[in-house]
């Protein structure tokens, strides 16, 4: 049997199993790995929709095949568009969170409310939004300590992760990422 709260299981049955823990796949793997799914079924997908689908996964091979189906049935004989998956997924657009993020860090709430109005009646859902945010806090967290930003995000993106790293402090984002994780929260209710 399978289970995710081993915990449970009494101990005379656990001794008489075999145990795997199984892990959570990299993102890049998937990706990969998606790659050669929609090159095997004779489809095409953009890199950039396949790191969505792959992020969106969370490390699920079996998740994540199962949207990128959806998204290849989606595209019908064209090819796999991040912004498809976008909208299918209800993410928000990576240059709609930047943009909303350089207006909360620039305290200019008429451009921050805009970019959270233009999000809100593309149909992006609040708490993607929020999660996007959390993923780039990260992403600058990241780059100020490791000092490198993921090559695979688009050069905007990564010039803008560059000059937030420089710019902000320490105590600063870890502020950000609080606020964001109550958000989180507080959306999801």
């Amino acid at each position: 049997f399978a289970t995710t709260e081993v915990e449970k299981v009494p101990a005379t049955i656990l001794s008489r199993c075999q145990r795997f823990d199984l892990k959570r796949v990299p993102t890049e793997l998937l990706a990969d790995h998606f790659r050669k799914v929609t090159d095997a079924e004779g489809a095409s997908a953009e890199a950039e929709a396949l790191a969505l689908i792959a992020r969106a996964a969370e490390g699920s091979v079996r998740d994540g095949l199962s949207i990128l189906d959806q998204a290849i049935a989606q595209a019908g004989a064209g090819a796999v568009s991040a912004e498809a998956v976008r909208d299918m997924l209800g993410l928000a657009d990576r240059g709609r969170i930047a943009a909303l993020l350089g207006a909360i860090l620039a305290a200019d709430a008429k451009d921050a409310l805009a970019a959270v109005d233009s999000a809100h009646g593309a149909g992006v859902d609040p708490q993607a939004l929020i999660a996007g945010l959390r993923d780039m806090i990260h992403l600058t967290v990241r780059a100020k300590l490791a000092g490198s930003i993921d090559p695979a995000l688009p050069e905007a993106d990564r010039q803008a992760i560059r000059q937030w790293a420089t710019d902000l402090s320490f105590p600063a984002l870890h502020r950000l990422w609080q606020l964001l994780l109550k958000g989180h929260a507080e959306t999801g209710q």
